[in-house]
C-alpha cells in the first residue's frame, strides 16, 4: 500500500492520572521523522487481516463530525479533539485504563482519501540522564512512563474511514466499560455496525470444519488438507479475493452431503459470511504447509497437497489402533 499525509494532529491521553491534553495545532508532516513514523505505521496495520468491515450507525456522533470537516477543512481540529474526548472517556471508564496518544490523520492510502486513527498506547521504557553531583558527571539510568511504539509494533486499536463512500476498517479490543464488555473503537468512537475480521471468519471456517469432520468419525487432517487445496487453487497471492464457504463444503465434504450441510448450518450460525474476504497474510497462512504434531513428540510438516499422494507421504492405519507415517523418494536429509 502507498500512503501519504494531507494533515495530522496528536493528542495525549492519560487515563491513569485523569491528565489529558489536547493539540491546538497541528504536526509538522513536512518533518521526514514525523512522516515517516505515522506512515509506517499506517503501512504495517492497514492490511491487517484482523481489519474488520463496518458502517455507521444512522445516529454516529463520530459521522457527523466527519461530515462537517468534509465541508469546511477548518474543522479538523475540532473534530479531532471529539475524536479524542470520545476515546478518553471510554478509556478513563474502563476497568483497565491505560495512557496513549492519539494520532487523528487525514491522508490518502492507495489513492483514496482517507480518515486514520491510530490509538498508539505508551509503554514504560528506559533512558539515560545525566546528572551533576559535586562537581562530577553521573549518568543514570530512569524509567520513562510515555514511550511510542516502534514502527516495528502493531498498534492494537485504530480505524480507517473512506472519506468518499464512509466505509470502515478498524481493529478494536474489548474492555469492560461501565459493567460492560465494549469495544472501544467500534462501540464508543465510532458507533458503528460490524462484521467479523477476514481472520476470524477464516479461523471461524477451519474450525467448523474439523470439528464436523472429528464428530461424524473423518480424518480432520485430510479436511484441512483439501482446505488448503483449495485455497492455493482459488486464491491469487498478492492480493485481496475470496473464498466462498460453500464452495469450501464442497471441496472438503465432497462425497458426504450429510457433513456439507451440517458444515454450512454451522457456519450461518457463526455469522460467517458467504465470501470471506482473505489477504495475501491469509492466503499465505492458510496455503502454508500441513503441520502435524503426534503424542510420541515428533512433529511433522510437509506441503498440503502431499497428504494424499502416496508418492512422498502415506499413512498406515496397524491393527493395534496405532497410526505409522511413511515418507518415500527423500533425496536428501538436511540437520537443521
Amino acid at each position: 500500500m502507498i500512503a501519504s499525509l494531507k494533515r495530522a494532529i496528536l493528542h495525549i491521553l492519560d487515563a491513569n492520572s485523569g491528565v489529558s491534553v489536547y493539540s491546538d495545532e497541528e504536526l509538522d508532516i513536512t518533518d521526514a521523522s514525523i512522516n515517516s513514523f505515522i506512515t509506517k505505521h499506517m503501512e504495517k496495520i492497514f492490511e491487517d487481516a484482523g481489519l474488520r468491515s463496518a458502517e455507521f450507525a444512522d445516529n454516529s456522533g463520530f459521522k457527523y463530525h466527519l461530515s462537517e470537516y468534509l465541508r469546511d477543512e477548518n474543522y479538523f481540529q475540532t473534530m479531532s479533539q471529539f475524536i479524542a474526548q470520545r476515546v478518553y472517556e471510554g478509556v478513563s471508564q474502563s476497568d483497565k485504563p491505560d495512557s496513549s496518544d492519539l494520532l487523528v490523520c487525514d491522508c490518502i492510502i492507495n489513492e483514496r482519501p482517507t480518515l486514520a486513527i491510530l490509538k498508539c498506547d505508551n509503554k514504560i521504557g528506559y533512558t539515560h540522564q545525566v546528572m551533576q553531583e559535586d562537581g562530577k558527571v553521573k549518568n543514570q539510568i530512569i524509567n520513562h512512563y510515555a514511550i511510542l511504539p516502534t514502527t516495528s509494533q502493531k498498534i492494537s486499536e485504530c480505524a480507517f474511514i473512506n472519506e468518499d463512500d464512509f466505509t470502515i476498517k478498524y481493529i478494536g479490543k474489548r474492555r469492560k466499560i461501565d459493567g460492560e464488555t465494549t469495544d472501544l473503537i467500534a462501540d464508543v468512537l465510532l458507533e458503528c455496525i460490524y462484521d467479523i475480521s477476514p481472520r476470524e471468519s477464516v479461523n471461524a471456517v477451519k474450525k467448523i470444519a474439523k470439528k464436523v469432520t472429528e464428530e461424524n468419525g473423518g480424518d480432520a487432517i485430510e479436511t484441512l488438507s483439501k482446505m488448503k487445496e483449495y485455497i492455493t487453487e482459488n486464491v491469487d497471492e498478492g492480493g485481496a479475493d475470496y473464498i466462498e464457504t460453500d464452495k469450501v463444503a464442497e471441496k472438503i465434504f465432497d462425497s458426504k452431503p450429510g457433513m456439507r450441510e451440517e458444515f454450512m448450518e454451522k457456519i450461518e450460525k457463526a455469522s460467517v459470511p458467504q465470501r470471506v474476504e482473505v489477504n495475501s497474510y491469509v492466503t499465505k497462512k492458510l496455503a502454508s504447509n500441513v503441520k502435524i504434531v503426534t503424542d510420541i513428540g515428533v512433529e511433522l510438516t510437509f506441503p498440503a497437497e502431499y497428504y494424499q499422494n502416496s508418492e512422498y507421504i502415506q499413512f498406515i492405519n496397524n491393527e493395534d489402533g496405532t497410526i505409522s507415517i511413511q515418507i518415500n523418494n527423500i533425496g536428501e536429509v538436511i540437520n537443521k
